[in-house]
C-alpha cells in the first residue's frame, strides 16, 4: 500500500517537472531579446530605479532584454551604480565620446528584432519607455 502511494506521488512530481521543463523550453525557443540602450550623462538619481524597473516590467511581460549603458562622461555616481548592478542584470557598459560614435554602435548592433533607445535626461521618455517593451 505504501509503495503504491509513493509511486503515485513520484509519478505526479515527475510529470509536473516535465511539463514545466517543456513549457520553459518552448517559451524561450527562437525568441530574440529586446536590446535596450540607456544613454546617460550624470543621471545617478534615475539610474538604479530605471534599470530595476525595466527588468521587472520585462519579466512581467515575459520578454528577455539585453541592456547596454552608453555613458557620455558622467562625473557623478552613475557609473558606480551601474557597476554595482552590472552582474546582477548582465549590463554592458560603453563609454561614448561623441554622438557619431553612439549612432554607429546603435546602428551596427542589428542582431535584435527590437531595440529601444532611451536618453535618461528626458523625463517624458522615462514615463513611457516601459510600454514599448
Amino acid at each position: 500500500m505504501m509503495i503504491g502511494l509513493l509511486w503515485i506521488i513520484g509519478s505526479y512530481a515527475a510529470s509536473i517537472l516535465l511539463v514545466h521543463w517543456c513549457c520553459r523550453r518552448v517559451r524561450h525557443e527562437g525568441r530574440k531579446a529586446v536590446r535596450v540602450w540607456l544613454i546617460t550623462n550624470n543621471n545617478q538619481l534615475q539610474m538604479e530605479w530605471f534599470i530595476r524597473y525595466l527588468h521587472f516590467s520585462s519579466w512581467l511581460k515575459g520578454k528577455d532584454i539585453q541592456m547596454t549603458i552608453a555613458d557620455q562622461g558622467s562625473t557623478d555616481d552613475t557609473l558606480a551604480i551601474v557597476e554595482r548592478l552590472r552582474f546582477e542584470y548582465w549590463i554592458e557598459v560603453r563609454h561614448v565620446q561623441d554622438q557619431e560614435t553612439l549612432e554607429d554602435w546603435i546602428v551596427g548592433d542589428h542582431n535584435y528584432d527590437q531595440a529601444l533607445v532611451v536618453r535618461l535626461g528626458n523625463q517624458d521618455v522615462l514615463d513611457n519607455a516601459y510600454k514599448m517593451l
